[in-house]
């Protein structure tokens, strides 16, 4: 969600040109997006061509992972992304109500298949909370890097994991 004071904030610029002897070539207009806007659709496009055209992996694609009941109530879920080889979690979470019955670990487990399907060699995660770490640890991933004063100003660790058949 945008902050108020960007929201529908539109910025122009005036693009020149050395060819055109340093004369606007026209008005420019770059604002923020929310979701939903068909903007993501068309960039993703225009990211997958460029990667087609130059022989590159530069798109990232973002996918999720549910997690339901048998009647289709959600219980949690996972957003990672896949990008050249490497797959990076970036959320998990499952409802306060259904935690501790192994969910997580059966999101993870589902996470790294999925991910080695989709061609990734390896798995990667940042966290700021050593709970994760140490849940992560158990369960094969290793840290690899501990980066003092990152987000929010805390230390955060990045864990990763070889991933088989990748």
């Amino acid at each position: 969600m945008l902050a108020p004071e960007l929201r529908n904030k539109v910025v122009s610029t005036a693009l020149e040109s050395v060819c055109n002897g340093g004369h606007p070539m026209s008005e420019l207009k770059i604002r923020e997006m929310e979701q939903g806007e068909e903007f993501a659709a068309w960039f993703s496009d225009l990211l997958d061509d460029q990667d087609e055209t130059n022989g590159t992996t530069a798109h990232v694609e973002e996918r999720y992972l549910v997690l339901t009941s048998d009647i289709g109530d959600w219980i949690g879920g996972l957003r990672y992304t896949l990008r050249g080889g490497v797959a990076h979690l970036l959320e998990l979470a499952v409802t306060p109500t259904e935690r501790h019955q192994g969910y997580g670990h059966r999101l993870l487990h589902a996470f790294e298949e999925h991910a080695t399907a989709g061609g990734a060699h390896l798995a990667e995660f940042w966290t700021e909370d050593r709970k994760s770490e140490a849940l992560l640890a158990a369960l094969g991933w290793s840290r690899t890097l501990v980066r003092d004063n990152y987000i929010g100003s805390r230390t955060w660790y990045l864990l990763e994991k070889p991933l088989d058949g990748g």
